[in-house]
């Protein structure tokens, strides 16, 4: 906040703070930025009690004299602001499923698609993943202790919170430190570290070697980059008339928080979660109806389901038609319903992690049969479904590969409507 003050007030003689000064920059800023005032008091105050030169007596009264409003917190999550706040579950899956494909297409790196899911999985701030590094994740375990900041102590890699990662991610991550260890980084390497995440390196080396956070990207260089990859490949939202969704690490952490509180999880529950020392700034999680999102995702999900197709692979003729032909790991069976297989892996399943058929339908590489009985897939799924009807939650896990499939269907039936009006022209 020193530094806004600095920079909106280049024009002043600043070698002393005085009560003009900061009328001046109160009168620079925007009324709704007026709220750095609040903060920047607690600065200047501290300065003027410690009998420091360089801001005035007259500064201090002033400014306790003055009403300094706070920075309004919670109303982008009590909003539900399309751009600020939470996801909408719509955005959640369409924004999951995006950063899947484009991983698989080799538009993203592995460490933008691991962010990507640390933040789903966590809901921490960027500067606890800024933070992370290798040794902070458990392979045998599949647990990851997150840094905790804002927490009074001398540094972020002070005290630390466990998280349970699923086995698909920790497998991603497993596979992700043998690449790094393969590079010569040892254990205690950054996470995110600044060869990795800046495409050409750092412009210069600003921490030596035997720093704590050594080639660690600060919070604003990993927030940066992140949201500026990921923004070129989000998918759009009915929300804001089928814009891409706006992407900032801050809306992953409020959709955490958001989805606690729609599972009826208490205030105490998501503060610990989240990283806060008291309960002040976890309410807004709560205060909005659930009711009023679920309508409104009801609402919306028939005008975004044109936009955001679940099957993203190509239907071929059979295996003879397929990319490898047969070859050994490129057949996707699903023994539930048929021993002869369902289609074809373009990837062959090499360093697949992912559960077969159910991702297979919203993968990519997948080439699914014309005359594959997909019907049978969906009826399967559909079932799974059903065992979860009390926990909506669980239950919409297999939602989006329900919709791959059946679009799968759709597609096939109208091949061969094709073929049959073919034939009968002929």
């Amino acid at each position: 906040m020193f530094k806004h003050f600095l920079r909106n007030s280049r024009d002043a003689d600043l070698s002393v703070i005085d009560e003009q000064a900061i009328a001046n920059y109160c009168a620079s800023i925007a009324r709704d930025s007026l709220w750095r005032v609040g903060t920047l008091n607690g600065l200047l105050q501290k300065w003027v009690a410690l009998n420091l030169p360089g801001v005035t007596a007259g500064c201090s009264l002033y400014l306790r004299e003055h009403r300094k409003p706070g920075n309004t917190k919670g109303d982008a999550v009590r909003t539900r602001d399309p751009v600020k706040g939470p996801f909408s579950e719509e955005e959640y899956t369409a924004l999951y499923s995006a950063v899947n494909a484009a991983y698989g297409k080799g538009r993203l790196p592995l460490w933008m698609i691991l962010l990507t899911r640390l933040l789903l999985a966590c809901g921490g701030r960027i500067g606890q993943y800024a933070s992370l590094k290798i040794s902070d994740f458990n392979p045998q375990t599949s647990v990851l202790m997150l840094p905790q900041i804002k927490n009074g102590f001398e540094h972020s890699r002070v005290s630390f919170l466990d998280f349970d990662i699923s086995s698909q991610t920790s497998q991603l991550i497993v596979d992700f430190y043998k690449e790094r260890y393969e590079l010569g980084h040892a254990q205690d390497c950054a996470f995110f570290s600044t060869d990795l995440v800046m495409p050409k390196g750092p412009q210069k080396k600003i921490r030596a070697d035997d720093y704590l956070f050594s080639g660690h990207c600060t919070p604003r260089i990993l927030s940066g980059w992140f949201t500026q990859l990921l923004q070129e490949i989000a998918p759009p939202t009915a929300r804001l008339h089928f814009e891409p969704i706006p992407i900032s690490p801050q809306r992953f952490r409020y959709t955490y928080g958001t989805r606690m509180a729609e599972e009826g999880v208490s205030q105490m529950v998501i503060a610990e979660r989240l990283g806060h020392v008291d309960l002040q700034n976890v309410s807004h999680y709560i205060s909005s109806s659930p009711k009023i999102v679920e309508n409104y995702d009801k609402a919306l999900s028939k005008y975004l389901e044109p936009l955001a197709q679940a099957f993203k692979g190509q239907i071929i003729e059979g295996e003879a038609q397929s990319t490898h032909k047969g070859a050994p790991g490129s057949r996707i069976h699903d023994f539930r319903v048929t021993t002869k297989g369902i289609g074809n892996c373009a990837g062959k399943a090499r360093g697949c992690r992912f559960k077969k058929p159910v991702a297979c339908y919203t993968c990519i590489r997948f080439e699914p049969w014309l005359d594959a009985p997909h019907e049978k897939v969906l009826r399967a799924l559909e079932a799974d479904r059903e065992k979860w009807s009390d926990d909506e939650r669980m239950a919409a896990v297999n939602d989006v590969p329900i919709k791959a499939v059946k679009e799968v269907i759709s597609t096939c039936i109208k091949i061969w409507s094709q073929r049959k009006l073919e034939g009968k022209s002929a």
